[in-house]
């Protein structure tokens, strides 16, 4: 289960932001969080992709199995995205608003961006 604390999706970390997006007509909302160390941000990136997936029932999902870069999960009433970022040491989860499928969200280019604001 995903906890929230202080109105946050990451439950770790230091919030470094919190906005709302909007890429294609699609309406997303985007969490930052930074940490001291790559490994701490490394092993809360695994806890935080647990996490999502209790969320729901999984539609689908797509994940790098190479670096484990980013999760991607699509469940019946949102997506929610996963992405950290080694050279910087932080966490970005990006959650769309209403339902939207792995397709149309790699559409919007959310994750490949550093800056998407």
């Amino acid at each position: 289960m995903i906890y929230l604390k202080e109105d946050r999706w990451i439950a770790y970390g230091q919030l470094q932001d919190k906005y709302h997006v909007t890429r294609n007509g699609h309406e997303y909302y985007v969490e930052e969080v930074r940490f001291k160390k790559y490994n701490e941000a490394l092993s809360k990136y695994f806890k935080v992709v647990e996490s999502i997936t209790h969320y729901g029932e999984t539609i689908d999902s797509r994940y790098d199995l190479y670096d484990w870069g980013y999760s991607t999960f699509q469940f019946k009433d949102t997506l929610i995205d996963v992405r950290y970022f080694r050279s910087t040491h932080s966490i970005r989860l990006i959650k769309s608003l209403k339902p939207l499928s792995i397709a149309e969200y790699e559409k919007d280019k959310l994750g490949y961006e550093m800056d998407i604001k």
